[in-house]
């Protein structure tokens, strides 16, 4: 049974229009490669919004930040890749930047719900919070 999930990833996509178009285009679903999320990156809507736009050939610091979480595996044929979402939004993107600090590598992903991120790392950047847990505090 192959657990693995696949995406079309594209190369200096400018937006996340490009990525729709480039993974919709004649001949690129044999293009589909899997891929492996290291890491879930959640935005502010806001700066979701921003990315999506215009900022995939931005430097960002937090694909700088996360440059030893994306590499490409040749032995597997598979990208291990950020996954990157607004804090409220369906969507998201797969992001390799390839040692590089913006989305070098890049593939849509329509709903991160059937993204497999179980047991993954998820780093909220400001001002977006992880939603509180309540810890049960043991009685001394």
């Amino acid at each position: 049974m192959d657990d693995k999930q696949y995406a079309v990833f594209c190369r200096k996509a400018s937006d996340v229009d490009e990525l729709i178009d480039c993974a919709a285009s004649p001949g690129m679903q044999k293009t589909r490669t899997a891929f492996q999320v290291e890491k879930v990156v959640v935005l502010s809507d806001a700066d979701y919004a921003i990315f999506r736009k215009e900022g995939f050939m931005q430097d960002q610091i937090f694909l700088f930040e996360n440059g030893d979480r994306m590499w490409f595996d040749p032995s597997e044929a598979c990208w291990h890749c950020l996954l990157v979402k607004g804090e409220h939004s369906r969507e998201g993107i797969l992001v390799e930047a390839e040692g590089y600090s913006y989305a070098r590598y890049a593939a849509h992903v329509p709903d991160c719900s059937i993204v497999r991120v179980d047991e993954v790392p998820v780093q909220c950047e400001y001002p977006v919070k992880l939603p509180n847990k309540k810890k049960e505090v043991p009685e001394r």
